[in-house]
């Protein structure tokens, strides 16, 4: 969390109109840790200046259910899913964000930086307007309990063909399969149980509630064209 923490404010050049939201389960034998952390890194002569820095400790929930949670609680009119073992390598990543948004006159896109693991062939940490998480109501589907949520909103936007992959912006994703972080209760507790199976399950089922997602994107880009 540090780490992530750090990465955003150091890299970013408009510190005062970011704000990073920290869920951390009530359960979880480090949550006191969080907090003194949380406390130590709002001191910082950086992340001092981010619009906004919370850490919520609350009860133990899918992944699906705590970003929207999350999403809910942002201000922000461009939201961004992001894991702590996430480090943020290039300067400027805020303003290409703008140029790339800038694009998209309706406000319908779903964009994703360089994670250095899946680049180009998978949205990897979507990155959404306000406008798109509001039209379909959450911003990863309930359905899941962890995978599949990235795959499901690439998907919607192949549909309407809103994808915009960012290369230039290395955010790496230092997953455990990289060899660049080790494993722990979190990622095991993820895989064990049938989790990745029902949640692949669940996504070859339900294709037509993509369309249907896609349809409702569409009528908003074509409703802007008027």
């Amino acid at each position: 969390m540090e780490q992530f923490v750090r990465s955003v404010a150091e890299t970013a050049d408009k510190l005062a109109r970011i704000e990073i939201l920290v869920y951390v389960d009530e359960d979880d034998p480090e949550r006191f840790e969080y907090l003194v952390t949380h406390k130590s890194l709002s001191g910082d002569s950086r992340v001092v200046n981010l619009f906004n820095f919370e850490t919520l400790i609350d009860e133990p929930l899918t992944t699906p259910r705590i970003n929207n949670i999350l999403a809910e609680r942002a201000q922000g009119n461009i939201l961004m899913i992001a894991n702590d073992d996430q480090v943020f390598v290039d300067n400027s990543w805020d303003i290409r964000i703008d140029q790339e948004a800038s694009k998209f006159p309706d406000d319908i896109y779903c964009m994703w930086f360089n994670d250095g693991r899946y680049k180009e062939t998978i949205c990897t940490f979507p990155i959404l307007s306000r406008k798109w998480v509001n039209t379909l109501g959450y911003i990863e589907p309930f359905l899941f309990e962890h995978f599949n949520c990235d795959l499901w909103t690439w998907q919607i936007g192949l549909l309407i063909d809103r994808l915009n992959y960012i290369p230039d912006i290395l955010v790496e994703h230092r997953h455990p399969d990289t060899g660049k972080s080790k494993a722990d209760e979190t990622t095991n507790r993820n895989t064990r149980g049938g989790r990745p199976n029902r949640d692949e399950a669940i996504f070859a089922k339900f294709e037509r509630y993509r369309i249907l997602d896609a349809s409702l994107l569409n009528d908003v880009i074509k409703a802007s064209k008027r």
